[in-house]
């Protein structure tokens, strides 16, 4: 009985530090957004921060971007061309990768990149005392650091959302001519079937959802950081693992949410006509 006691006992000193962390992690939020409304003249900041993350993480998007549509059209084609409806490969492809894969891809590979170097660069700063002289010349950390990078990592995960899209797209009729024996044309003529502007307003939807989990945990992380260098490390770690988490938490929770939308505006539509 011993050792079940102390099993429950470390549960609940997890349960407990894990709510304490959602709270500090909530309080933190609250200022962020506090600040980002009531300041002005952050402008060049979050544009430098825009470029700043598009750039670095634009030729990964990239080369991620073309060998996704690949994937996808090669398996899509195994399947439809079992029951010869090769003619859907198109806009079945481009619809699975505008609803889901896009966002979902972009956003792992802005956590990887772009938010283990947030979380690590703030964390340098805070362990190295240079957040402590920020505060001490007057100038509110939170504005000057965190804002910027927030906003900046949310419009840059839109952005390369969009390029990725687009670029998987154009990958997939390539790979869908060479190696499923289609045109350009046969390939692009079902996509308004299952891809309108519902399905795109989704996809943004998400890659801003997904962009927001980005910005918060890497800055939370990096900003909270203590111990030292170690310390930074296990910023960069927790950053990693809880991003992705939450990431996946949010995509069931989208899901269900963009289905439910589709379903209300058809119902609507239906008790229009």
């Amino acid at each position: 009985m011993k050792w079940l006691g102390s099993i429950f006992l470390k549960a609940m000193s997890q349960f407990h530090h894990a709510l304490h962390e959602f709270g500090r992690f909530n309080l933190f939020i609250l200022e962020v957004l506090k600040t980002l409304r009531t300041t002005r003249g952050n402008l060049r900041p979050i544009l430098g921060q825009i470029a700043d993350v598009s750039i670095r993480s634009l030729p990964t998007v990239l080369f991620a971007g073309i060998f996704v549509g690949a994937i996808l059209v090669l398996q899509f084609n195994l399947m439809l061309a079992q029951y010869d409806a090769q003619s859907f490969l198109g806009g079945l492809n481009t619809s699975a990768v505008v609803r889901e894969v896009g966002p979902l891809i972009i956003s792992f590979l802005l956590a990887g990149k772009v938010g283990a170097y947030t979380a690590a660069e703030l964390g340098t700063m805070r362990v190295t005392e240079q957040i402590d002289a920020i505060e001490c010349l007057g100038t509110h950390p939170i504005q000057y650091l965190i804002v910027p990078r927030f906003v900046g990592i949310i419009i840059s995960s839109v952005i390369l959302l969009a390029i990725g899209l687009m670029i998987s797209v154009a990958g997939s009729m390539i790979v869908a001519s060479y190696f499923c024996e289609m045109n350009h044309l046969q390939y692009l003529a079902s996509v308004p079937r299952f891809t309108d502007f519902t399905t795109i307003a989704g996809g943004m939807f998400r890659s801003i959802v997904y962009g927001t989990i980005v910005a918060s945990v890497s800055c939370y992380e990096g900003y909270t950081a203590t111990g030292g260098a170690r310390g930074v490390g296990r910023a960069v770690t927790h950053a990693a693992i809880y991003t992705n988490l939450y990431i996946v938490i949010a995509n069931f929770v989208t899901a269900n949410l963009m289905d439910f939308v589709s379903m209300m505006a058809h119902n609507w539509v239906e008790g229009t006509y």
